[in-house]
């Protein structure tokens, strides 16, 4: 059984999950915005504990917007302007943080 902590995070993500689902591209863009400024380097991990394990969850969402919006042309330019380059720079071309963990508990 959950706690009434872990049932308002979970409470919590299920509305940020419907916000993205319902949400113009617009609206998605600024949404991923305010997601980059705040996880800004955090590590899979971090992002599950914060997301009550339900990081994946937005991320299959984002992954598969990106596929739907930016991989099929939409404009002459066959792409999605500002929105893909802003995407890609801070998704894709980042520098990469691991936290790397003692398997045995050694130190």
């Amino acid at each position: 059984m959950t706690s009434t902590k872990e049932q308002a995070a979970i409470s919590r993500l299920m509305g940020f999950l419907q916000e993205w689902d319902n949400a113009s591209k617009a609206a998605r863009s600024h949404i991923l915005d305010n997601f980059i400024k705040a996880n800004q380097g955090k590590t899979g991990p971090e992002l599950e504990l914060e997301f009550s394990q339900g990081a994946s969850l937005f991320l299959a969402r984002l992954t598969s917007w990106l596929r739907l919006t930016y991989l099929l042309p939409r404009d002459a330019s066959g792409g999605g302007g500002v929105i893909e380059g802003k995407i890609l720079s801070q998704t894709f071309f980042s520098p990469i943080r691991f936290k790397l963990a003692p398997l045995c508990g050694n130190t």
